[in-house]
């Protein structure tokens, strides 16, 4: 299914209808500030297992949980008072942090890890679901296979191709895929993993 959300003031039943998906252990595809994602809760093992069937290899990688506010993240990942100086002044923003993961993290999961990626999104729509859902999300990019050059710009193509493997598919126009600047902040320290279309000015490097 297929519905389409106002790229700057979403309509408030479509993000109902969204967070609906999440509850009801769904996968969800979505806009984002940097192309389309797709994800579920974080809570649900059931959408869990359903998320990493769909999306090879995404288990072997660092899983990036997409969060509404800094109460969220201090859930699942240890952050430090350098972390939090460092994301405080560009979250939300288009950058995923990687930060040690607590304990439950892992086990919640389904994944042995010892450090998670966490991003708080500056979509509207995205930030009006996190914050209705009330639970992170686990999140993908937009390419939604081990196609090298499968990317979409808007759900529409997603829908198209991927309509029968997802519950919910919300189209928010044509965002280019870009990705967000990826940057470790294990050991207190600043290291560039990824650039993507979050500036390295605000970070100093």
């Amino acid at each position: 299914m297929l519905i389409r959300a106002h790229s700057i003031t979403p309509q408030p039943r479509m993000v109902e209808q969204a967070a609906m998906v999440l509850v009801k252990d769904g996968i969800l595809v979505y806009p984002t500030e940097s192309g389309y994602g797709m994800g579920c809760s974080a809570a649900s093992p059931k959408a869990l297992n359903k998320l990493y069937k769909l999306v090879d290899p995404l288990k072997a990688k660092v899983l990036a949980l997409l969060f509404f506010d800094f109460s969220q993240i201090a859930q699942y990942a240890e952050v430090s008072n350098f972390a939090f100086r460092t994301m405080k002044p560009i979250m939300p923003g288009p950058y995923t942090f990687i930060l040690p993961a607590r304990t439950k993290t892992a086990k919640l999961l389904g994944v042995k890890r010892p450090e998670v990626g966490v991003r708080m999104p500056q979509h509207p729509f995205l930030r009006a679901l996190l914050e209705v859902h009330e639970h992170p999300l686990v999140n993908t990019a937009a390419r939604f296979s081990n196609r090298e050059n499968e990317e979409f710009e808007t759900g529409e193509a997603v829908e198209s191709q991927y309509g029968k493997s997802v519950d919910l598919v919300v189209d928010s126009g044509d965002i280019p895929v870009s990705g967000t600047t990826i940057v470790s902040l294990l050991d207190d320290d600043i290291r560039l993993v990824r650039l993507g279309i979050g500036p390295l000015a605000p970070l100093g490097l």
